[in-house]
């Protein structure tokens, strides 16, 4: 991990962008978190700052977590193709344009 704490929501755009159309690209039917791993962790340039976990709910659903294992983003297979969404508010702070 890198000595940031958290990963950016820039990386974790990145991540679940890479993994959505790689997965999508492969036509992988299945969630694997050692691939989909993989795919995160050269999205960011060979850093492990963002993880993957399979969940219990089976092989379609894969979450991008922190290192305190709090997730930032989910993918979903649904209908034949892999969805990706953001979880939760944003890292960083959102964007407040002045007056």
């Amino acid at each position: 991990m890198s000595e940031t704490p958290h990963p950016t929501d820039v990386e974790v755009s990145r991540a679940l962008n890479a993994v959505v159309v790689t997965l999508n690209d492969a036509r992988d039917p299945a969630a694997r978190a050692g691939r989909i791993q993989s795919i995160v962790t050269g999205a960011l340039g060979g850093e492990q700052r963002i993880l993957v976990a399979i969940g219990a709910d089976g092989d379609q659903v894969a979450r991008l977590t922190d290192a305190e294992h709090r997730v930032l983003a989910r993918v979903t297979r649904t209908g034949g193709r892999w969805l990706g969404e953001r979880v939760g508010a944003p890292l960083s702070g959102g964007y407040v344009p002045s007056a």
